[in-house]
């Protein structure tokens, strides 16, 4: 299993009231997926479908009837595909930290022969376990790509279920650079950006990154939290949570 570790922050900018604005330490691993990921990584502080002090479980991540992520994910991209033959798939994920999971988003890049990604699928979690699959056929433009798509997934009880997101993308070689903006009414309410920069993927860096960059999964539902009191305090209004589910859009 081919890969890197990225490590950087997450920030959002609430631009209806009340406004309200954050920015955290994140850290992500990106992995290459070729078909079902077979053993175990080279790290030994990186697990897959094992506890260790990182570690990476089909459990937290998309499956169908006949398996885990590792194969799951290649034949949803391909069987969506729209574009060029895809030949390289990568994962973009928070993984969990002593045996603790949450991931808010999760990326997957479908590039094709000329590395180009022609393909994003966005797989998304909120805090009463619900996951939304939006499958995202962004254009290309000078190294960046974008895609516009309406909301379908319940994710903040602060915000309507309406609206348009304004995904965009920078894939540099050492950099990563996510944008998810939520227009509503005309209006760009919520900015969301993750802006991650490469490091290679070993056991030193590993351990290093435990250190500066430690228990984030935990910290980002502490987060979570955090961030909804000062809301509620601030009166924003609080929306009900529509029934669990699990579902896939596609733009």
């Amino acid at each position: 299993m081919n890969g890197r570790l990225l490590l950087g922050h997450v920030s959002h900018n609430r631009n209806q009231g009340p406004d309200n604005a954050f920015r955290y330490k994140v850290l992500y691993i990106d992995l290459e997926l070729l078909g079902s990921p077979e053993g175990q990584p080279k790290q030994r502080l990186l697990g897959l479908n094992r506890f260790n002090l990182f570690s990476i479980n089909d459990r937290d991540h998309y499956s169908d009837e006949y398996s885990g992520f590792g194969t799951a994910i290649p034949r949803l991209i391909n069987s969506e595909n729209k574009g060029p033959v895809i030949e390289s798939i990568r994962m973009i994920t928070q993984p969990s930290m002593l045996g603790y999971a949450f991931n808010p988003v999760t990326f997957y890049l479908g590039t094709d022969g000329e590395q180009r990604t022609t393909m994003v699928v966005a797989e998304v979690h909120n805090r009463v376990g619900q996951r939304h699959i939006y499958v995202l056929h962004p254009y290309l433009s000078d190294g960046r790509s974008s895609a516009e798509f309406g909301k379908e997934f319940y994710v903040s009880p602060f915000l309507k279920m309406t609206g348009q997101y304004r995904f965009s993308m920078k894939n540099g070689s050492d950099c990563l650079e996510f944008g998810f903006d939520l227009i509503q009414e005309g209006k760009c309410v919520l900015e969301t950006k993750l802006d991650l920069i490469a490091k290679p993927l070993s056991d030193a860096g590993l351990s290093k990154a435990a250190i500066t960059h430690p228990l984030i999964p935990q910290k980002t539902v502490a987060a979570i939290y955090w961030q909804a009191l000062k809301l509620k305090t601030g009166g924003a209004r609080y929306r009900r949570v529509p029934r669990p589910h699990e579902k896939r859009s596609r733009v």
